[in-house]
């Protein structure tokens, strides 16, 4: 299906203000969603809308202002008040930047949102200013340890984005699962198999079967992390900084009833000027010899096919969803269409309430 970038810009705001999001979060939501299509992240794109309008009804019982509740001069602590998630990420994310560019160094942790989208496009934001970009995220208990079949570890995903002296910023964005639990999600909707050594089954045992790799009691994956042992450790240690560190929560405390519990999100997010850590001249030009040396040989660069991707379709002016994007994206527009009008929830102010 073949759509006018713009027009799905407007679809998905559309789509979020129908379901009580703020005007002015949702402009936001539908820039991330599809600069994630754009990428070719189809697990975080379009089909991502579904799984962050559960977690904003989920969160509107408790959902307050968006605050930040503790503040040092390189350093905020993000309540995100549950409001709509790419929008709090992208605020705290704006707020490391801010503090960055005027002390060197910012450092910004995030919770009470949900799910914060394509690390991509916020790392790719700080590099955008000059900075060196850091994000480590925390989802629900979708993954297990090798050789069990107990979810305990989110896919807790990161990525690091370099400043480059006149190319687009150089980006890694990578889960540490051995697949996004959103994809295992679509795999599983389009019937398609996933790759040897992706999941497990209740047993333990390794699985090519979406049906296998998801819990038919309570929905969760049984994701492996990407690398055995190497990968798994990994992902502890960001369950532990991120999981652990901002919320409290890990282990038996995200294996509730709901998987899309927005509390089982948070976030941590660096920006820091290159000046501190060495010379950025130097720094620079040492980037781009290794990066022309490395273009020379041939070798494929992190990001450079999403990359390569999205100015394509931008150039084009539309991008093509896949069937399992287009089917919900058309079930959210005749969802919007029959429901009434959700009002925006009133607790909408910006970042405030430092202390």
């Amino acid at each position: 299906m073949i759509v006018r970038i713009d027009q799905l810009r407007r679809d998905v705001a559309a789509i979020l203000v129908h379901n009580g999001v703020p005007p002015d979060e949702a402009v936001v939501g539908a820039e991330m969603c599809v600069d994630a299509e754009l990428r070719g992240h189809r697990s975080h794109g379009v089909r991502l809308v579904r799984n962050v309008l559960a977690e904003y009804a989920q969160g509107a019982p408790r959902r307050t202002s968006l605050a930040v509740v503790r503040e040092t001069a390189v350093s905020a602590q993000v309540d995100g008040g549950f409001h709509l998630s790419w929008y709090v990420h992208r605020t705290a994310v704006d707020i490391a930047v801010t503090k960055a560019t005027a002390v060197g160094i910012g450092l910004v942790s995030v919770r009470d949102a949900g799910v914060s989208g394509a690390l991509g496009h916020l790392v790719e934001r700080i590099a955008e200013a000059g900075l060196v970009g850091l994000a480590l995220n925390s989802s629900p208990a979708t993954v297990v340890a090798p050789g069990t079949g107990m979810p305990t570890l989110g896919t807790n995903p990161l990525a690091i984005a370099v400043p480059r002296r006149s190319d687009p910023p150089l980006v890694l964005d990578m889960a540490t699962s051995a697949v996004a639990f959103n994809e295992l999600r679509r795999r599983h909707a389009l019937g398609i198999p996933l790759t040897a050594g992706a999941a497990t089954n209740a047993s333990g045992a390794p699985t090519t079967d979406p049906e296998e790799a998801l819990d038919p009691a309570s929905g969760r994956g049984r994701i492996l992390p990407f690398g055995g042992h190497r990968g798994f450790g990994l992902a502890l240690m960001i369950e532990l900084m991120v999981s652990a560190g901002v919320t409290g929560r890990t282990g038996p405390d995200k294996r509730g009833p709901v998987i899309a519990e927005p509390a089982d999100f948070s976030g941590l997010y660096l920006a820091y000027r290159p000046d501190l850590v060495g010379d950025p001249d130097a720094a620079s030009s040492a980037t781009e010899r290794l990066l022309d040396e490395l273009a020379e040989q041939g070798s494929r660069l992190p990001g450079e096919s999403s990359r390569l991707q999205r100015a394509e379709a931008v150039a084009n002016g539309e991008l093509e969803l896949d069937e399992d994007a287009a089917r919900t994206l058309a079930d959210l527009r005749t969802t919007a269409r029959q429901a009434p009008v959700s009002r925006p929830s009133s607790a909408t102010s910006p970042a405030s309430g430092r202390s």
